[in-house]
């Protein structure tokens, strides 16, 4: 450690010159290069007692003992105070939401909570004071969760700058939220949407717009014709940095039929800057009025609501349910995940769930023989599980084992219709698979029916009624029936 107590010296006009008031030069711990602190004083007694001090109370704080002095400093700055800063920096790096509106609203619910839990300096911030806060609301989950975000972020803010060392709920656990929502939004189907452009004069086409691009309320309010292009050759709309929730400029791509509503809308000449609805967007009531008129339950018999923003669940659910792939959705929806746009967007409700199930096979159902084989056996049919022989009666195939209650699909049958019609030459594939059994009962039956042999000259038909006959059990020739 170097520790100096001297006064600093400087060149003036090419004259070297000493300072009045003594300065401590030091170096603790891993510093890379000594640090010069002014004293204040020009008493060499006096600046040696404030640099001891200096040095003591950086000894303390790198020991753990002492709180780091921003620290210190801070615990004596009220909380209203460091949120001011908190806000400013916000705006400063451009993260305070459209128009400062999100810095206003996360700002008043942290003023809400150093009120109701008394919090005056940081030092008095707790997490037992929060959950007995909690504790006492009568607000849903999903608020109280806001606000507790809210707080978490102010404190993580001035914990990165050094103002406090800590934050003292950072493990505070949220709310559950599952099964408490007090709103919980549905989509509007066709018919409520054709009838809410209808009979909303004016305002229907603000509605049409919401529910054909997805665009939300404030950025519909800042939307002009410069951001329309509807005689491109894919009409498209662009949300500006300035007005989206993300911050990023993004391009929609527009159906035919929002693109004939908008141009019937546009005036004459509308300049690139002048707003596309300029009177306005519907607020909550004026919509709440509109579904009502109508004859839209503005909240349905499950207690979902039909507000303005439903008209973006009508968005999803509506490409959803004509097909458009979910990548393209979400894309059209401007989501960065795509569970966002599957599973909260879309109206389960309104999906043909029940006419995707309704034709599926049923338990009791019997099918055929036909059926069954081609189920198994596919595309190629018996030729799949038949074994094939050629002409030679040395050459056999092995032929596939069924075991236990399975059906047999590669031994042939007696009473195969083909093997009972009398001259008629089989020629289909399916018969030739049934050589080399035909074979074996031929050679069986020619070597107990010597007559077989001779007998019309080793007619395929006669020789079938050999086997027949061999096969019954009568031990008689068929010639002596003849």
């Amino acid at each position: 450690m170097i520790f100096t107590i001297e006064k600093r010296r400087f060149r003036q006009s090419g004259k070297l010159h000493e300072t009045r008031s003594y300065y401590l030069r030091y170096r603790i711990g891993d510093m890379p290069v000594d640090k010069w602190k002014s004293l204040g004083v020009t008493d060499k007694q006096v600046a040696d007692k404030k640099a001891h001090e200096f040095i003591q109370e950086r000894e303390r704080e790198a020991a753990g003992i002492l709180e780091p002095q921003a620290v210190r400093d801070s615990a004596k700055k009220a909380l209203t105070a460091h949120l001011d800063d908190y806000v400013a920096d916000l705006a400063a790096r451009g993260r305070n939401g459209r128009n400062g509106r999100g810095a206003r609203l996360l700002a008043s619910r942290i003023r809400v909570l150093l009120d109701e839990c008394e919090w005056r300096v940081p030092c008095k911030v707790s997490a037992d004071s929060f959950i007995a806060w909690r504790n006492r609301q009568t607000c849903s989950p999903r608020t109280l969760n806001h606000y507790l975000q809210g707080m978490i972020s102010f404190l993580n803010w001035m914990e990165k700058v050094g103002r406090i060392k800590v934050n003292p709920l950072k493990n505070v656990a949220k709310a559950d939220e599952r099964g408490k929502q007090k709103r919980v939004r549905r989509a509007f189907t066709d018919e409520e949407l054709r009838k809410m452009v209808a009979g909303s004069a004016e305002r229907g086409i603000i509605y049409f717009t919401a529910a054909r691009t997805g665009l939300r309320q404030e950025e519909l309010k800042q939307l002009t014709w410069g951001d329309l292009h509807l005689d491109a050759e894919v009409p498209f709309v662009v949300v500006r940095d300035s007005v989206a929730k993300n911050k990023k400029e993004e391009s929609v791509q527009l159906v035919p039929e929002i693109v004939e509503a908008l141009a019937s809308h546009r005036p004459p000449s509308p300049s690139p800057i002048d707003l596309v609805f300029p009177a306005g967007i519907p607020r909550a009531l004026r919509v709440r009025k509109d579904a009502e008129r109508n004859g839209i339950p503005y909240r349905d018999e499950t207690g979902r609501y039909a507000d303005f923003h439903a008209l973006r669940y009508t968005w999803a659910t509506f490409l959803q349910r004509n097909g458009v792939a979910q990548r393209f959705a979400m894309k059209l929806m401007r989501h960065s995940d795509i569970k966002l746009t599957a599973k909260v967007y879309t109206d389960e409700m309104q999906l043909p769930i029940y006419d995707a199930i309704k034709n599926l096979p049923r338990l009791d159902a019997v099918p055929g023989d036909t059926q069954i084989r081609a189920q198994n056996l596919g595309v190629d049919g018996q030729n799949g599980a038949h074994p094939v022989a050629s002409n030679g009666r040395s050459q056999h195939a092995e032929t596939l084992a069924n075991k236990g209650d399975s059906r047999c699909l590669a031994e042939p049958v007696a009473t195969c219709p083909l093997e009972r019609v009398k001259g008629i030459e089989p020629s289909s594939q399916a018969w030739e698979a049934l050589v080399i059994r035909f074979e074996f009962d031929l050679w069986t039956a020619r070597r107990f029916h010597p007559a077989a042999s001779t007998a019309l000259g080793g007619d395929l038909a006669f020789e079938t009624m050999c086997i027949r006959s061999y096969r019954g059990g009568t031990g008689v020739s068929p010639v002596a029936h003849n």
